[in-house]
């Protein structure tokens, strides 16, 4: 008795890991239709495979194990389709084994497979303890319907402690698969769910923001064109001083939509390889009269021949916001150092600057949207900048120190 009762709770054990096992399975690839589909078929599969060939009891001709309980799983969530495929593997396996009742159990497990495809539709229209209970039904039934069959075509009388514990065990096997199947999937849909509600967060949050930075360069707009055509006494300098700051509000909307679109668009527009330090050139070239305005020195040291995969003209983009940041963060005379290393098949740019730096507070609500410690910045740049390294399958890192500076890395791989 304990013999059957030590292979049979091994049974459960290795029935309860490979579900839970397809379950992490298809929550880490989502998005794959073929681990979708298939996942079950296999990890169901592996468990009768080893229910029946690595553990179980045999009494005169009766193999004690738990395989109805995956075939029962893999049918009603696998489809028809895949349960057939185990119940091929079934029958195979217990042919093989042979013994007086192979037939018999061969029969069994297809009459339990048809009935559970005929089943189906109603199961999944079942709450969840109605579920358990239809399911622990199921399994008693067909496992009953087995030491029927075996006493009947032997005419022997059956052995009361074996039955008992063998119907038992499988009771509490599929009430505890059965929980521990509804369970996980209910998890998972509410984390689904709970990563929907932020995402919907995000995305009502973007837009009221960028209705609002947008709202006030327009408000302004339509007022100096209003002040313009209603003010016939207007000098022609003051009329050209309106229009000139009607323009520049013009192109503050349109630097907002462009940084908007670049953080929005899910990937690079172009896909090519490019040299780094052409990138490195081209951004310092951008910002250089912006830093000698703002009397900053911006230093480069050399830069090792790097090979990298992506859109250089947003990695240009994504330098020139983060040279930006540095040179409004510097005071008169500040310096600023760009380095490139090349290590373990990746390179890391270096932007460290000697600025005003940030506290704790701050650095935790960098790449939020429209956050901005300037009075000129759109709170969009350093968006762009997680979303164009991110494209690019890198690496961003801030470490920063009020009054003593600012140092970010970018982690690139290299091609």
């Amino acid at each position: 008795m304990l013999a059957v009762a030590s292979d049979l709770l091994f049974n459960l054990l290795v029935i309860l890991i490979t579900m839970i096992v397809h379950q992490f399975w298809i929550e880490s690839k989502p998005n794959c239709k073929l681990v979708i589909k298939y996942s079950i078929l296999v990890t169901s599969g592996l468990a009768i495979f080893i229910c029946m060939v690595f553990s179980f009891y045999e009494y005169e001709g009766v193999r004690y194990d738990l395989r109805r309980i995956p075939l029962w799983f893999g049918t009603i969530y696998g489809g028809p389709i895949v349960g057939f495929v185990l119940l091929v593997l079934t029958s195979v396996i217990r042919f093989i084994q042979g013994g007086t009742d192979v037939y018999s159990s061969i029969m069994n497990t297809a009459l339990m497979f048809f009935s559970t495809v005929m089943i189906t539709p109603l199961y999944f229209r079942l709450g969840t303890y109605k579920k358990i209970v239809l399911s622990t039904f199921m399994n008693i039934f067909f496992s009953f319907l087995v030491l029927i069959a075996f006493t009947f075509l032997h005419h022997d009388s059956f052995k009361i402690d074996y039955w008992f514990e063998f119907l038992i065990i499988n009771a509490i096997g599929i009430i505890l698969v059965s929980l521990s199947v509804e369970m996980i999937q209910s998890n998972y849909e509410w984390r689904m769910k709970v990563i929907y509600a932020d995402k919907l967060d995000v995305v009502g949050h973007l837009a009221a923001a960028v209705n609002h930075e947008i709202n006030n360069p327009l408000t302004t707009i339509r007022g100096l064109i209003q002040l313009v055509k209603e003010d016939p006494g207007l000098t022609v300098e003051k009329e050209q001083t309106f229009l000139q700051l009607a323009l520049e509000e013009v192109d503050k909307v349109n630097h907002i939509i462009k940084d908007y679109l670049t953080y929005a668009r899910p990937y690079p527009t172009t896909n090519e390889v490019f040299q780094l330090d052409e990138v490195l050139h081209n951004s310092i070239n951008i910002v250089r009269p912006l830093a000698e305005m703002e009397d900053a020195l911006i230093v480069m040291g050399d830069t090792p021949a790097c090979c990298l995969m992506g859109d250089p003209k947003q990695l240009v983009q994504a330098l020139v916001n983060l040279l930006k940041n540095s040179i409004n963060a510097v005071k008169k005379g500040g310096n600023i150092e760009l380095k490139v290393k090349v290590k373990n098949k990746e390179c890391y740019i270096y932007i460290i600057d000697n600025g005003i730096g940030m506290d704790k507070a701050l650095q935790k609500r960098l790449g939020e949207p429209y956050f901005t410690t300037t009075s000129r910045g759109t709170g969009l740049g350093l968006m762009v900048v997680y979303r164009i390294v991110d494209s690019m399958k890198g690496e961003i890192k801030i470490d920063s120190r009020q009054g003593v500076g600012t140092k970010v890395l970018l982690k690139l791989p290299i091609l």
